[in-house]
């Protein structure tokens, strides 16, 4: 077969760009393997479980980021403050315990001996730890361990063949139990853990449980709590009763628990709650109701100076009045997510003195007055993720936060001149990293990366940059070399020529493209973030994002006009006898540019602004936006890759498929030249290239539409590599494929081509040899008419 060469190196060309670019998508995924966590910048792998461990084992300090580990805020300070002190005040008493079993082990031989080695190897271990084994087991620890459990025990009657004893005073009733009620229990027990049963809760339930200090009712399916149910629980701390089905608790239900400290009633279906009821519980610290129905109309909490945490987030609650918070001058933080509030009483929080974390994310608020915050000084930490506010001067100019939440807030709707003048915020969160560049003196930006960018480089992955310079220096020297060639040979066909000319100079614009990326990735290595905003905002910005937007625009353009173009020849064998004319084929390409240029122009143009289109949502500039589906200039966007792409991209796929067809249906008719052959596999792999680099990305810009998120890897896939494929993978198949290049080039060497240059004209061996090398390949022949996609 003749044209066997070009089916040969097209098919290898086709398997490298494909192992390739599945090389570079892996790579991209980042260096750290499963379970581990990638930190300063990347270059060391921290396993999860060092990550928010109150050890900064990252020198950037990203494995104990605030962001990451939860609020500045809120829970885990109570938490370990209320169980640091219980897991000291437990471990105090097992030190005493241990003490006199070792004392009792030198009097009672062996079998004391084997006590104080099991009560040896509990030592430290908690009792909530010890609780959260049981559960998670099930009571299966102390299967064959009867015995144990026995000298481990101190609970005198409890059902012991349904129920499990640990450590003493701790006992567990599980899904085993099945119990239906209370059962009858000893006065030892401390700690009282029920879970996965179908409990029916009676006045006095638990009146002889004196000592009792947690209680919990988890899963239990309890629907009525009556009153006195909890009466004689006065030493009681902890009490548990989440993910039940209780819709009243009537007045009076708390009362006598003054040692009450926790208090969970999440996920329940409590609608109404008298709150004045709470006043029962002077010591409550920690009060959790959320996922619930509450609406909590007319109703304020009473005085309680040691609340410091209220969770009301899952709620139904509409409104916030002036008096419902009055009264809890202690309280450091207030949950207020996914409710329905749609107004806040601008004095609501006055009487919050002490309060240092307000979340207010997901409510449907239509405004929210900044003098809300006004006497809120201690504030530190403000969620509004999710809110249709307008982020605007009026509501954060007098607040002097630390943290601030803006999640799923647009970017139109966020005004970050405001933002930037908080100097004392030091962690934001935004939607998208292009945010971030927005607010470049706020070190500690959520999220940190786009997969392209980092706060510290413009190319954050070593993959990204050497992907950058590699398809760089490959599309400029590969684009270089055909215009060169295309120069230097004296071809008959000077409309090919042209059209080869101006398709190479638009790839190589991409290649020019790239480098810029490279050399301002080099600029700003490490301290990105100082100059972001300048850059992405910059006319030089604009400038290369119109330069890409060219080159890939024009490139597609002449792609279409070659297929086009081939296919009427196919199609129409008559018009073979003529060929396209130079003034046609210059307006053609005349035109082709201007639609290209103007496409990638107008945005900037159109918007008076490079930030609104090409600098916004990339530090790269190319306006892709699959980052979210509606960011300003989305339709845009749209028309460019949805519009102009995937039509020119349709058209090329769709002339070739015709083309194919109509050489199978002549091909015995009219037999088809080897030149033809030869052209059709050669362009055969053009458009499955063309495809293959222009397909993922219309697919990613389609995805993002139907609310599909699209990763960080892929995004930096898509920009640094696919993208710039095309550039680079055409000048291998539409000239370095074709057999006068090989000639020419790769058969005759360096030394015969210059010679030929500086061959004199008049010498009749050099007449003759350009003469014969010109008549001896089919695509030379000046009988036969030529298409543009022929000689090249």
């Amino acid at each position: 077969m003749v044209y066997g060469r070009s089916i040969a190196i097209g098919g290898c060309l086709l398997l490298l760009v494909i192992t390739l670019s599945a090389i570079i998508f892996y790579l991209s995924l980042g260096p750290c393997p499963q379970g581990t966590f990638a930190c300063d910048g990347n270059t060391l792998c921290v396993p999860q479980r060092q990550i928010c461990d109150n050890r900064t084992d990252c020198e950037d300090g990203s494995d104990e980021h605030p962001v990451e580990c939860g609020l500045l805020y809120g829970s885990k300070a109570l938490t370990d403050k209320i169980v640091g002190n219980a897991i000291e005040r437990r471990r105090q008493q097992q030190r005493q315990n241990q003490q006199q079993q070792q004392s009792k082990a030198f009097s009672s031989g062996r079998n004391g001996t084997a006590a104080q080695l099991i009560n040896v190897t509990t030592v430290g271990v908690t009792p909530v730890e010890s609780a959260i084994m049981d559960t998670e087991n099930g009571g299966r620890r102390t299967a064959g361990r009867g015995n144990e459990e026995v000298a481990f025990c101190e609970i005198t009657t409890y059902p012991k063949g349904v129920c499990t004893c640990r450590q003493r005073t701790i006992l567990y009733c599980g899904r085993k139990a099945k119990l239906t009620r209370i059962p009858r229990l000893s006065a030892e027990v401390t700690y009282l853990m029920m879970s996965r049963s179908n409990l029916t809760l009676r006045e006095n339930s638990f009146i002889g449980l004196k000592h009792l200090q947690q209680l919990s009712l988890k899963r239990c399916n309890i629907s009525h709590v009556p009153l006195g149910t909890f009466n004689g629980l006065h030493q009681l701390e902890k009490l548990d009763v989440r993910h039940n089905n209780i819709s009243t608790l009537s007045v009076g239900i708390f009362r006598g628990m003054n040692s009450l400290m926790w208090l969970f009633l999440i996920s329940n279906q409590l609608r109404t709650l008298p709150l004045a009821q709470f006043v029962d519980m002077p010591r409550l610290e920690w009060l959790m109701l959320n996922d619930n129905l509450l609406t909590l109309r007319n109703e304020k909490f009473p005085h309680m100076l040691r609340l410091y945490e209220i969770y009301l987030d899952s709620n139904a609650i509409e409104y916030i009045s002036e008096d419902m918070f009055a009264n809890l001058a202690t309280l450091n933080l207030l949950n207020l997510n996914d409710n329905r509030i749609t107004h806040i009483h601008p004095r609501a929080f006055w009487g919050l003195n002490d309060i240092r974390d307000v979340r207010l994310i997901g409510n449907p608020l239509k405004e929210l007055s900044g003098e809300v915050f006004l006497r809120s000084t201690c504030l530190e930490a403000l969620s509004l993720s999710h809110t249709p506010l307008y982020i605007s001067q009026q509501l954060i100019g007098s607040l002097n936060i630390s943290y601030l939440n803006l999640t799923g807030i647009p970017f139109e709707r966020i005004d970050f001149d405001a933002i930037n003048q908080m100097s004392n915020l030091k962690y934001i969160v935004f939607e998208r990293f292009y945010f971030c560049s927005m607010t470049p003196q706020v070190r500690m930006c959520k999220p940190n990366s786009d997969g392209v960018s980092s706060f510290r480089d413009l190319l954050s992955k070593p993959v990204l940059r050497y992907s950058a310079w590699i398809m760089a220096f490959v599309t400029v020297i590969g684009n270089i070399m055909v215009l060169w060639g295309r120069f230097i040979y004296r071809d008959e066909n000077i409309a090919v020529t042209m059209v080869i000319r101006n398709l190479a100079l638009a790839d190589i614009l991409m290649g020019f493209y790239l480098i810029t990326i490279g050399v301002q990735d080099y600029r700003y290595r490490s301290q990105y973030y100082k100059v972001a905003l300048d850059w992405i905002t910059s006319w030089q910005c604009a400038a290369i994002g119109s330069l890409a937007v060219t080159s890939s625009e024009v490139s597609m353009l002449i792609l279409a006009f070659m297929s086009f173009e081939r296919f009427l020849l196919i199609a129409d064998p008559f018009r073979s006898q003529h060929r396209i004319g130079i003034k046609n084929i210059f307006i053609a390409l005349l035109a082709i540019w201007l639609m290209g240029v103007g496409i990638a122009v107008a945005p900037v143009a159109l918007w008076h602004s490079s930030t609104k289109f090409y600098g916004t949502y990339s530090g790269t500039c190319f306006p892709l936006h699959i980052q979210e589906p509606y960011p300003l200039g989305w339709q845009y966007s749209a028309f460019i890759f949805l519009g102009v792409n995937l039509f020119l991209l349709l058209m090329i796929a769709l002339l070739y498929t015709a083309l194919l067809i109509s050489i199978w249906r002549t091909r015995k008719a009219t037999p088809l030249s080897l030149l033809d052959c030869e052209f059709a596999v050669r362009f055969f792999f053009i458009v499955l290239t063309d495809v293959l680099c222009w397909a993922p990305i219309i697919a990613m810009k389609i995805w993002v539409f139907f609310n599909y998120n699209i990763s960080d890897d892929i995004y930096a896939w898509l920009v640094v590599f696919i993208l710039p494929l095309n550039s680079a993978v055409n000048p291998l198949l539409y000239t370095f494929t074709t057999p006068k290049y090989r000639n020419q080039i790769l058969m005759r060497g360096w030394k015969k081509i210059t010679s030929r240059r500086r061959a004199d004209p008049s010498n009749g061996l050099a007449t003759t040899i350009a003469t014969a090398t010109a008549s001896s390949n089919p695509d030379e022949s000046s009988s036969k008419a030529i298409p543009l996609t022929v000689n090249h």
